[in-house]
């Protein structure tokens, strides 16, 4: 049986509004179970819809934000008038965007795509991780002494962000948001991207520096090697 699809971007449909988003990146839920997903790292984004009266999406927002985990998702809100007094109240409230309910799907993309920086910061620049190791984002790439590897993007994200916390356990959920895996991506996406990390980093004995820790998720170890001598 093939593992279930996982959704990084949910749909919360409040009152007032009779269909869910309309968006094919995202997965309609109720406002109860978003909180809980949002809550377990399960998803980093919530499309959400309300009507006129957004008090209902207004007391969601404010048990979101009134987490204590220092995780903070990104919440793009759909309401009939962005300027009017109980959108702006939403806004106050947490949502980090207004949007009108017809907004373009190019429009929802790029509103994403800006919350996701926020959410998880892609590599930039060099990443010393011990002595003799360092991450490259310009290149894309693993220094090695005088060796270098080479990755794709989605793998050196991977990299970087297990590297960035070495010793640190990081989620698969954590990991989906940092590599930008797409949101209807199977869900075993991690692991078999971690399989691929392994793989490339054999040839110069690396691959046991990933480690999973079952039922928690993976992370980067520093072991003893020649390069710590």
């Amino acid at each position: 049986m093939n593992p279930p699809v996982k959704h990084s971007v949910l749909c919360v449909r409040f009152a007032g509004v009779p269909d869910d988003c309309a968006d094919p990146n995202c997965q309609p839920v109720a406002p109860a179970e978003a909180l809980a997903r949002l809550r377990e790292g399960d998803a980093w984004a919530v499309l959400a819809l309300s009507g006129h009266d957004t008090t209902e999406l207004t007391t969601w927002l404010m048990q979101l934000r009134g987490r204590q985990d220092g995780r903070l998702p990104a919440v793009v809100a759909f309401v009939p008038d962005v300027a009017s007094p109980s959108a702006l109240a939403a806004l106050r409230a947490g949502a980090d965007a207004l949007l009108q309910p017809d907004s373009p799907r190019e429009l929802i993309r790029a509103q994403l795509d800006r919350l996701h920086e926020r959410v998880a910061p892609q590599p930039s620049g060099w990443l010393p991780i011990e002595p003799g190791l360092a991450l490259d984002a310009a290149v894309r790439c693993l220094h090695v002494g005088t060796q270098r590897i080479e990755f794709s993007q989605q793998l050196f994200r991977l990299l970087w962000a297990l590297a960035a916390r070495a010793e640190q356990v990081l989620s698969p959920q954590a990991l989906r948001v940092a590599m930008d895996i797409p949101a209807r991506a199977r869900a075993d996406s991690v692991h078999t991207a971690v399989g691929k990390l392994r793989r490339a980093l054999r040839p110069l004995d690396l691959h046991l520096r990933v480690e999973t820790v079952h039922g928690a998720g993976y992370r980067w170890r520093r072991l003893p090697s020649a390069l710590d001598a």
